[in-house]
This record gives C-alpha cells, sequence and structure tokens, in this order.
C-alpha cells in the first residue's frame, strides 16, 4: 500500500477522493437499485410508473407543500413522499423536478398554497407535555406546461404511487376517454365517491338511456333497474353495445329489504335482453359460509345491544380468473345478494371473472313467516334473508357459482327482428367487438354499498382501465391492496379461525419475551466469567 509522506500528497489524496465521490454521487442518481423484500414489491416504483415518467417530453415540477416537525407517522409520510419522487426524477430523462416548501413561517408560500387549493389540516400533536392543535400542510401540486394536478393532502402512503401517477398519466394524455355513469333509481343511491376516483384518469357524466349514449362516451357504468325499461331505452343501450361500445353492468333479479328480512324479485324486461345476449341471471340468490358480518340489534331481557353476525347473502370472493387484469390482482371483493350466471353455448365468448367458494348454497323463492310489529309473524312469500335463527341460510350444499362474468365476440343486435326498429336511420344489426360485464349485484356502484368498499372500487377502476384499454394503472392499483387473507382451506371452522387468531396475537409478543431471556442468560454467563477471571 503506497503511503503518504508529505503534506502535498495528503491534498492530492483529499482531491482524488473527493473526485471520486462526487463521481459516484452523480452517477448513483440515474443508476442505482433497491432490495424490497416485500409482496409486490410496494416500495419499489412499478414498471408502468417508470414507463408513463418516461413520456414527460418537457419539464415537470412538484411542488410539495410540507411542514416540518409533524409527528412521527407523518415524518415517515414525508420521507417515503421524498424517496418516491427521487424515484420519479431518476426515471424522467431529467424532466422531472421536485422541491419541498415549508410554508410554516413564510405567509408567501402560504398564499402560494392557497392559489393551489391546498388547505391546511389541523392535527393534534404533543408539545412541551401539551396536546394541542396544529395546522401544518401535507400536499403537493404537480406543474406541467399550462396544466396542473393538486393532490391537497398526503396523510398516508397507501395508493401514493398510484395518485401521483394517475395525476401524470392525466397530464400527459391528449384526449381523456369519458365514462357513463347511469345511478338507477335505488332509494339513497349515491355516486360522489366513485366519480372523485373514476375522475382521477377519465372524465366522467351522468348519462340516460331516454336519448342515445353520446358518441364520445367509451364505457357505461349502469346499476341494475328495479323496473322493465322502455323499448327505447333498450334500443339505445343495444345500439350503444352494437356501435362497440363498453357496458359494465349490475343486476340481479330480486330487490333485498334488509330490514323486512325479505327479498323480492325484480320484474323487468332486461333479463330476455340479456339472454339474448347469452347471459341467464338464476332467480335463487346465492348464499356463502365465507361471508361478511352485518350489525343487528337483538333483546336480551330490557337489554338492547348490537351483535355482529355472519351474513351469507353477502358473499366474500376470494376465487378470481388470474388469466383476465381485471380481477387477477384482487384478494378479495363482496357483493351483495348475487345470482349465480349461466352463459349460453350458443353465443360468443363468456369469460368467468368471480366464482363463490366451495362452501357455497341458493335460496330460493317461498312462503316464510316473517317477524312482523309486536312481535307477531306473518306469512309472506319470497325470499328469506332474515339473518337470525334462519336454517335457510346455513345450507351450503353447492359449489362454487360465477357471479361475474365478461361477455365479448361477435353478436347480433336484439332488435334485428324488429320491423319498427330495424328501420331506423343508422341502424347496427350485427358487432364483432361486443364488451359486456356483468355482475349480479344490483347496486355495485352505489358509495353506500358495494362500491363504498375500497376492494371493489379497485375492481370497478380496473375494469373501467381494462375495457377502455388503458389498463397502464392497473398493477399500480393492486399493489396498494392491503387485504391478505388466509387461504379459506385454512380456516376450515370457528376453532381454526380462533387459533389463528390468537397466534397472531400472542406470537410476536412470546417471541420478544424469549428474545429478553436470552439476553438475559447471556448477559449472567457474560458476569459469571468475569467474575471468575477477576476474583
Amino acid at each position: 500500500m503506497a503511503r503518504i509522506n508529505n503534506s502535498k500528497q495528503f491534498a492530492l489524496s483529499l482531491v482524488f477522493l473527493a473526485v471520486i465521490l462526487i463521481l459516484i454521487n452523480i452517477i448513483s442518481r440515474s443508476l442505482f437499485f433497491r432490495w424490497d423484500l416485500t409482496r409486490g414489491n410496494i416500495y419499489s416504483l412499478s414498471e408502468s410508473s417508470k414507463s408513463i415518467i418516461s413520456q414527460l417530453d418537457d419539464r415537470m415540477t412538484a411542488r410539495v407543500f410540507f411542514s416540518e416537525d409533524l409527528p412521527g407517522e407523518y415524518v415517515n409520510s414525508r420521507r417515503y413522499l421524498q424517496d418516491i419522487l427521487e424515484e420519479y426524477r431518476a426515471y424522467s430523462n431529467g424532466n422531472f423536478h421536485f422541491e419541498f416548501v415549508n410554508p410554516d413561517d413564510h405567509e408567501k408560500a402560504k398564499e402560494e398554497a392557497s392559489g393551489y387549493r391546498i388547505p391546511p389540516v389541523q392535527l393534534r400533536v404533543l408539545e412541551n407535555d401539551k396536546l394541542e392543535i396544529k395546522n401544518v400542510y401535507m400536499g403537493l401540486v404537480l406543474l406541467y406546461r399550462d396544466k396542473k394536478e393538486v393532490l391537497p393532502v398526503i396523510q398516508t402512503t397507501e395508493g401514493l404511487e398510484y395518485d401521483l401517477t394517475a395525476a401524470i398519466k392525466k397530464m400527459l394524455a391528449k384526449d381523456l376517454k369519458t365514462i357513463g355513469l347511469i345511478a338507477g333509481k335505488g332509494e339513497g343511491v349515491k355516486t360522489h365517491q366513485l366519480s372523485q376516483f373514476l375522475n382521477q384518469t377519465y372524465q366522467v357524466r351522468p348519462v340516460s338511456l331516454n336519448s342515445p349514449v353520446p358518441l364520445d362516451v367509451d364505457l357505461v357504468l349502469m346499476n341494475g333497474v328495479m323496473d322493465s325499461l322502455s323499448m327505447d331505452e333498450l334500443y339505445h343501450m343495444d345500439q350503444f353495445l352494437m356501435r362497440g361500445g363498453k357496458l359494465f353492468l349490475s343486476q340481479a333479479r330480486q330487490e333485498a329489504k334488509v330490514q323486512e328480512g325479505m327479498a323480492e324479485s325484480i320484474a323487468s324486461n332486461i333479463f330476455s335482453f340479456l339472454e339474448h345476449y347469452g347471459l341467464t341471471i338464476n332467480p335463487d340468490i346465492v348464499i356463502d359460509k365465507l361471508c361478511s358480518q352485518i350489525q343487528i340489534q337483538q333483546r336480551q331481557g330490557i337489554f338492547s345491544f348490537n351483535n355482529a353476525v355472519d351474513y351469507p347473502p353477502i358473499p366474500v370472493i376470494r376465487r378470481f380468473n388470474e388469466e383476465s387484469p381485471i380481477v387477477s390482482g384482487l384478494d378479495e371483493v363482496r357483493v351483495f345478494f348475487p345470482h349465480e350466471i349461466t352463459a349460453s353455448p350458443d353465443s360468443g365468448t363468456f369469460t368467468p371473472l368471480m366464482w363463490t367458494s366451495k362452501n357455497s348454497g341458493s335460496l330460493a323463492e317461498g312462503y316464510f313467516p316473517a317477524p312482523s310489529m309486536g312481535g307477531n309473524y306473518t306469512l309472506r312469500n319470497g325470499y328469506n334473508i332474515y339473518p337470525v335463527d334462519n336454517k335457510q341460510l346455513q345450507k351450503f350444499d353447492k359449489g362454487p357459482m360465477i357471479v361475474a362474468g365478461l361477455r365479448t365476440g361477435s353478436q347480433t343486435s336484439f332488435f334485428a327482428d324488429s320491423s319498427e326498429y330495424a328501420e331506423k336511420e343508422g341502424f347496427l344489426a350485427f358487432t364483432n367487438d361486443l364488451n359486456l360485464l356483468l355482475i349480479t349485484d344490483n347496486r355495485f356502484f352505489d358509495d353506500t354499498r358495494a362500491a363504498g368498499i375500497p376492494e371493489n372500487t379497485a375492481l370497478i377502476l380496473n375494469a373501467a382501465d381494462v375495457m377502455t384499454g388503458d389498463a397502464e394503472l392497473v398493477s399500480i392499483r393492486n399493489r396498494g391492496i392491503k387485504v391478505r387473507p388466509l387461504k379459506p382451506e385454512i380456516l376450515t371452522s370457528d376453532t381454526s379461525r380462533n387459533a389463528w387468531k390468537w397466534a397472531n396475537i400472542i406470537t410476536p409478543s412470546l417471541l420478544v419475551i424469549l428474545f429478553a431471556l436470552y439476553k438475559v442468560g447471556q448477559n449472567r454467563k457474560k458476569r459469571r466469567k468475569l467474575e471468575e477471571y477477576y476474583g
């Protein structure tokens, strides 16, 4: 090894070392690697994000308005945000830049954040041994040419990469695709939250079947109908499909009335319409032992209390078609009062997407005693979905059943043989590009029911991306889904379910205690040896 014998050599060595460090720093900005051992590499930028950020052909700036001195959990959010922005910059060919701004003590920065509609957020923080309310900033704005996209509040890292990449993709898009939404006439149906999610990457607007679906609408999401449609409404739906429009239909056979403990059949011509397209919704309600829980109020003496009970008419779907990008990355979906779909072999291609578990059953229509006011019972006709002491909901004698599927391929019009409609100007009698996705839940696009569940929202957004031919964001969205359920074959009974639950609760604490005992033993041995050595 060469030795440094004088001050000149020492100075040259320092300069040489500095040059090497600078070069390593420059190279590492574009050439780096990361070991991410998490499932799906959730702490690394996805290939889709890398592809989208590499499409920048002009300068994009992210101005991040983030306060300092945040509580610990939000400091982690800031650190993750900085890491991910570093990665975006590394893959942007020099076109992505970001800057953190602390508006806490700078009125001009506060005014700038306000101009971008980034509001201060109130957090409860512990300062000087006192719990105080503090206004902090945790938002960013992306600026690209004359466009801007704002993430006003970033409180968690969950889904952050998706939000950023979706915003960047929206700014790069020359023509956003359009989704039409038919909310339906059900009582209390809301679609505001779902529309907000869709608006991240699409233009969303309500449409009606009272008139032809506008030509610029690529996909229609439609909640189920409770009655027959007029022939004109069916005609507009049919011609939308004939011209290559995509339809994601949420339709069931029954209208469930949980408070009354029963479901009633829906009489509608939409079922014959679907049968023409090769899809039959069977009338019986599908039940599943693998199901959601609902809260019911029970009385014991003079006391009333809420109790959570398993509810088989709301299956938890964990079996998906792994070859379909719409559902392949999902862990679970919840459908309400679904039905089995049967596809006609004489029609085009049918791709099943979701099945219930092997412990499934079906609930048929019939007469049953329903509870009424005053603790009495009346005989009613319909589907008995009363959640307590209902033996009809405990019969799981069937295997997996299809509750969602995609019909594609060639198709003749429902009105091809109609002398009245087939003579209309512009009538289309045939298509080779049918795209009809059916899920047998009557309100799958309702925020207050199925669409309010994050996993269900992921399915809707995946379907929108795939059906409109823009599936880049699907892989990023699926990485953010956190449900990691145990396999159904492991949870074969309540005993095994409880055993796994308590094992998860006790095992981490037990490991810590065992490690502590091991360290105590090691310290005792060391102390004993020292005592022997020094007398």
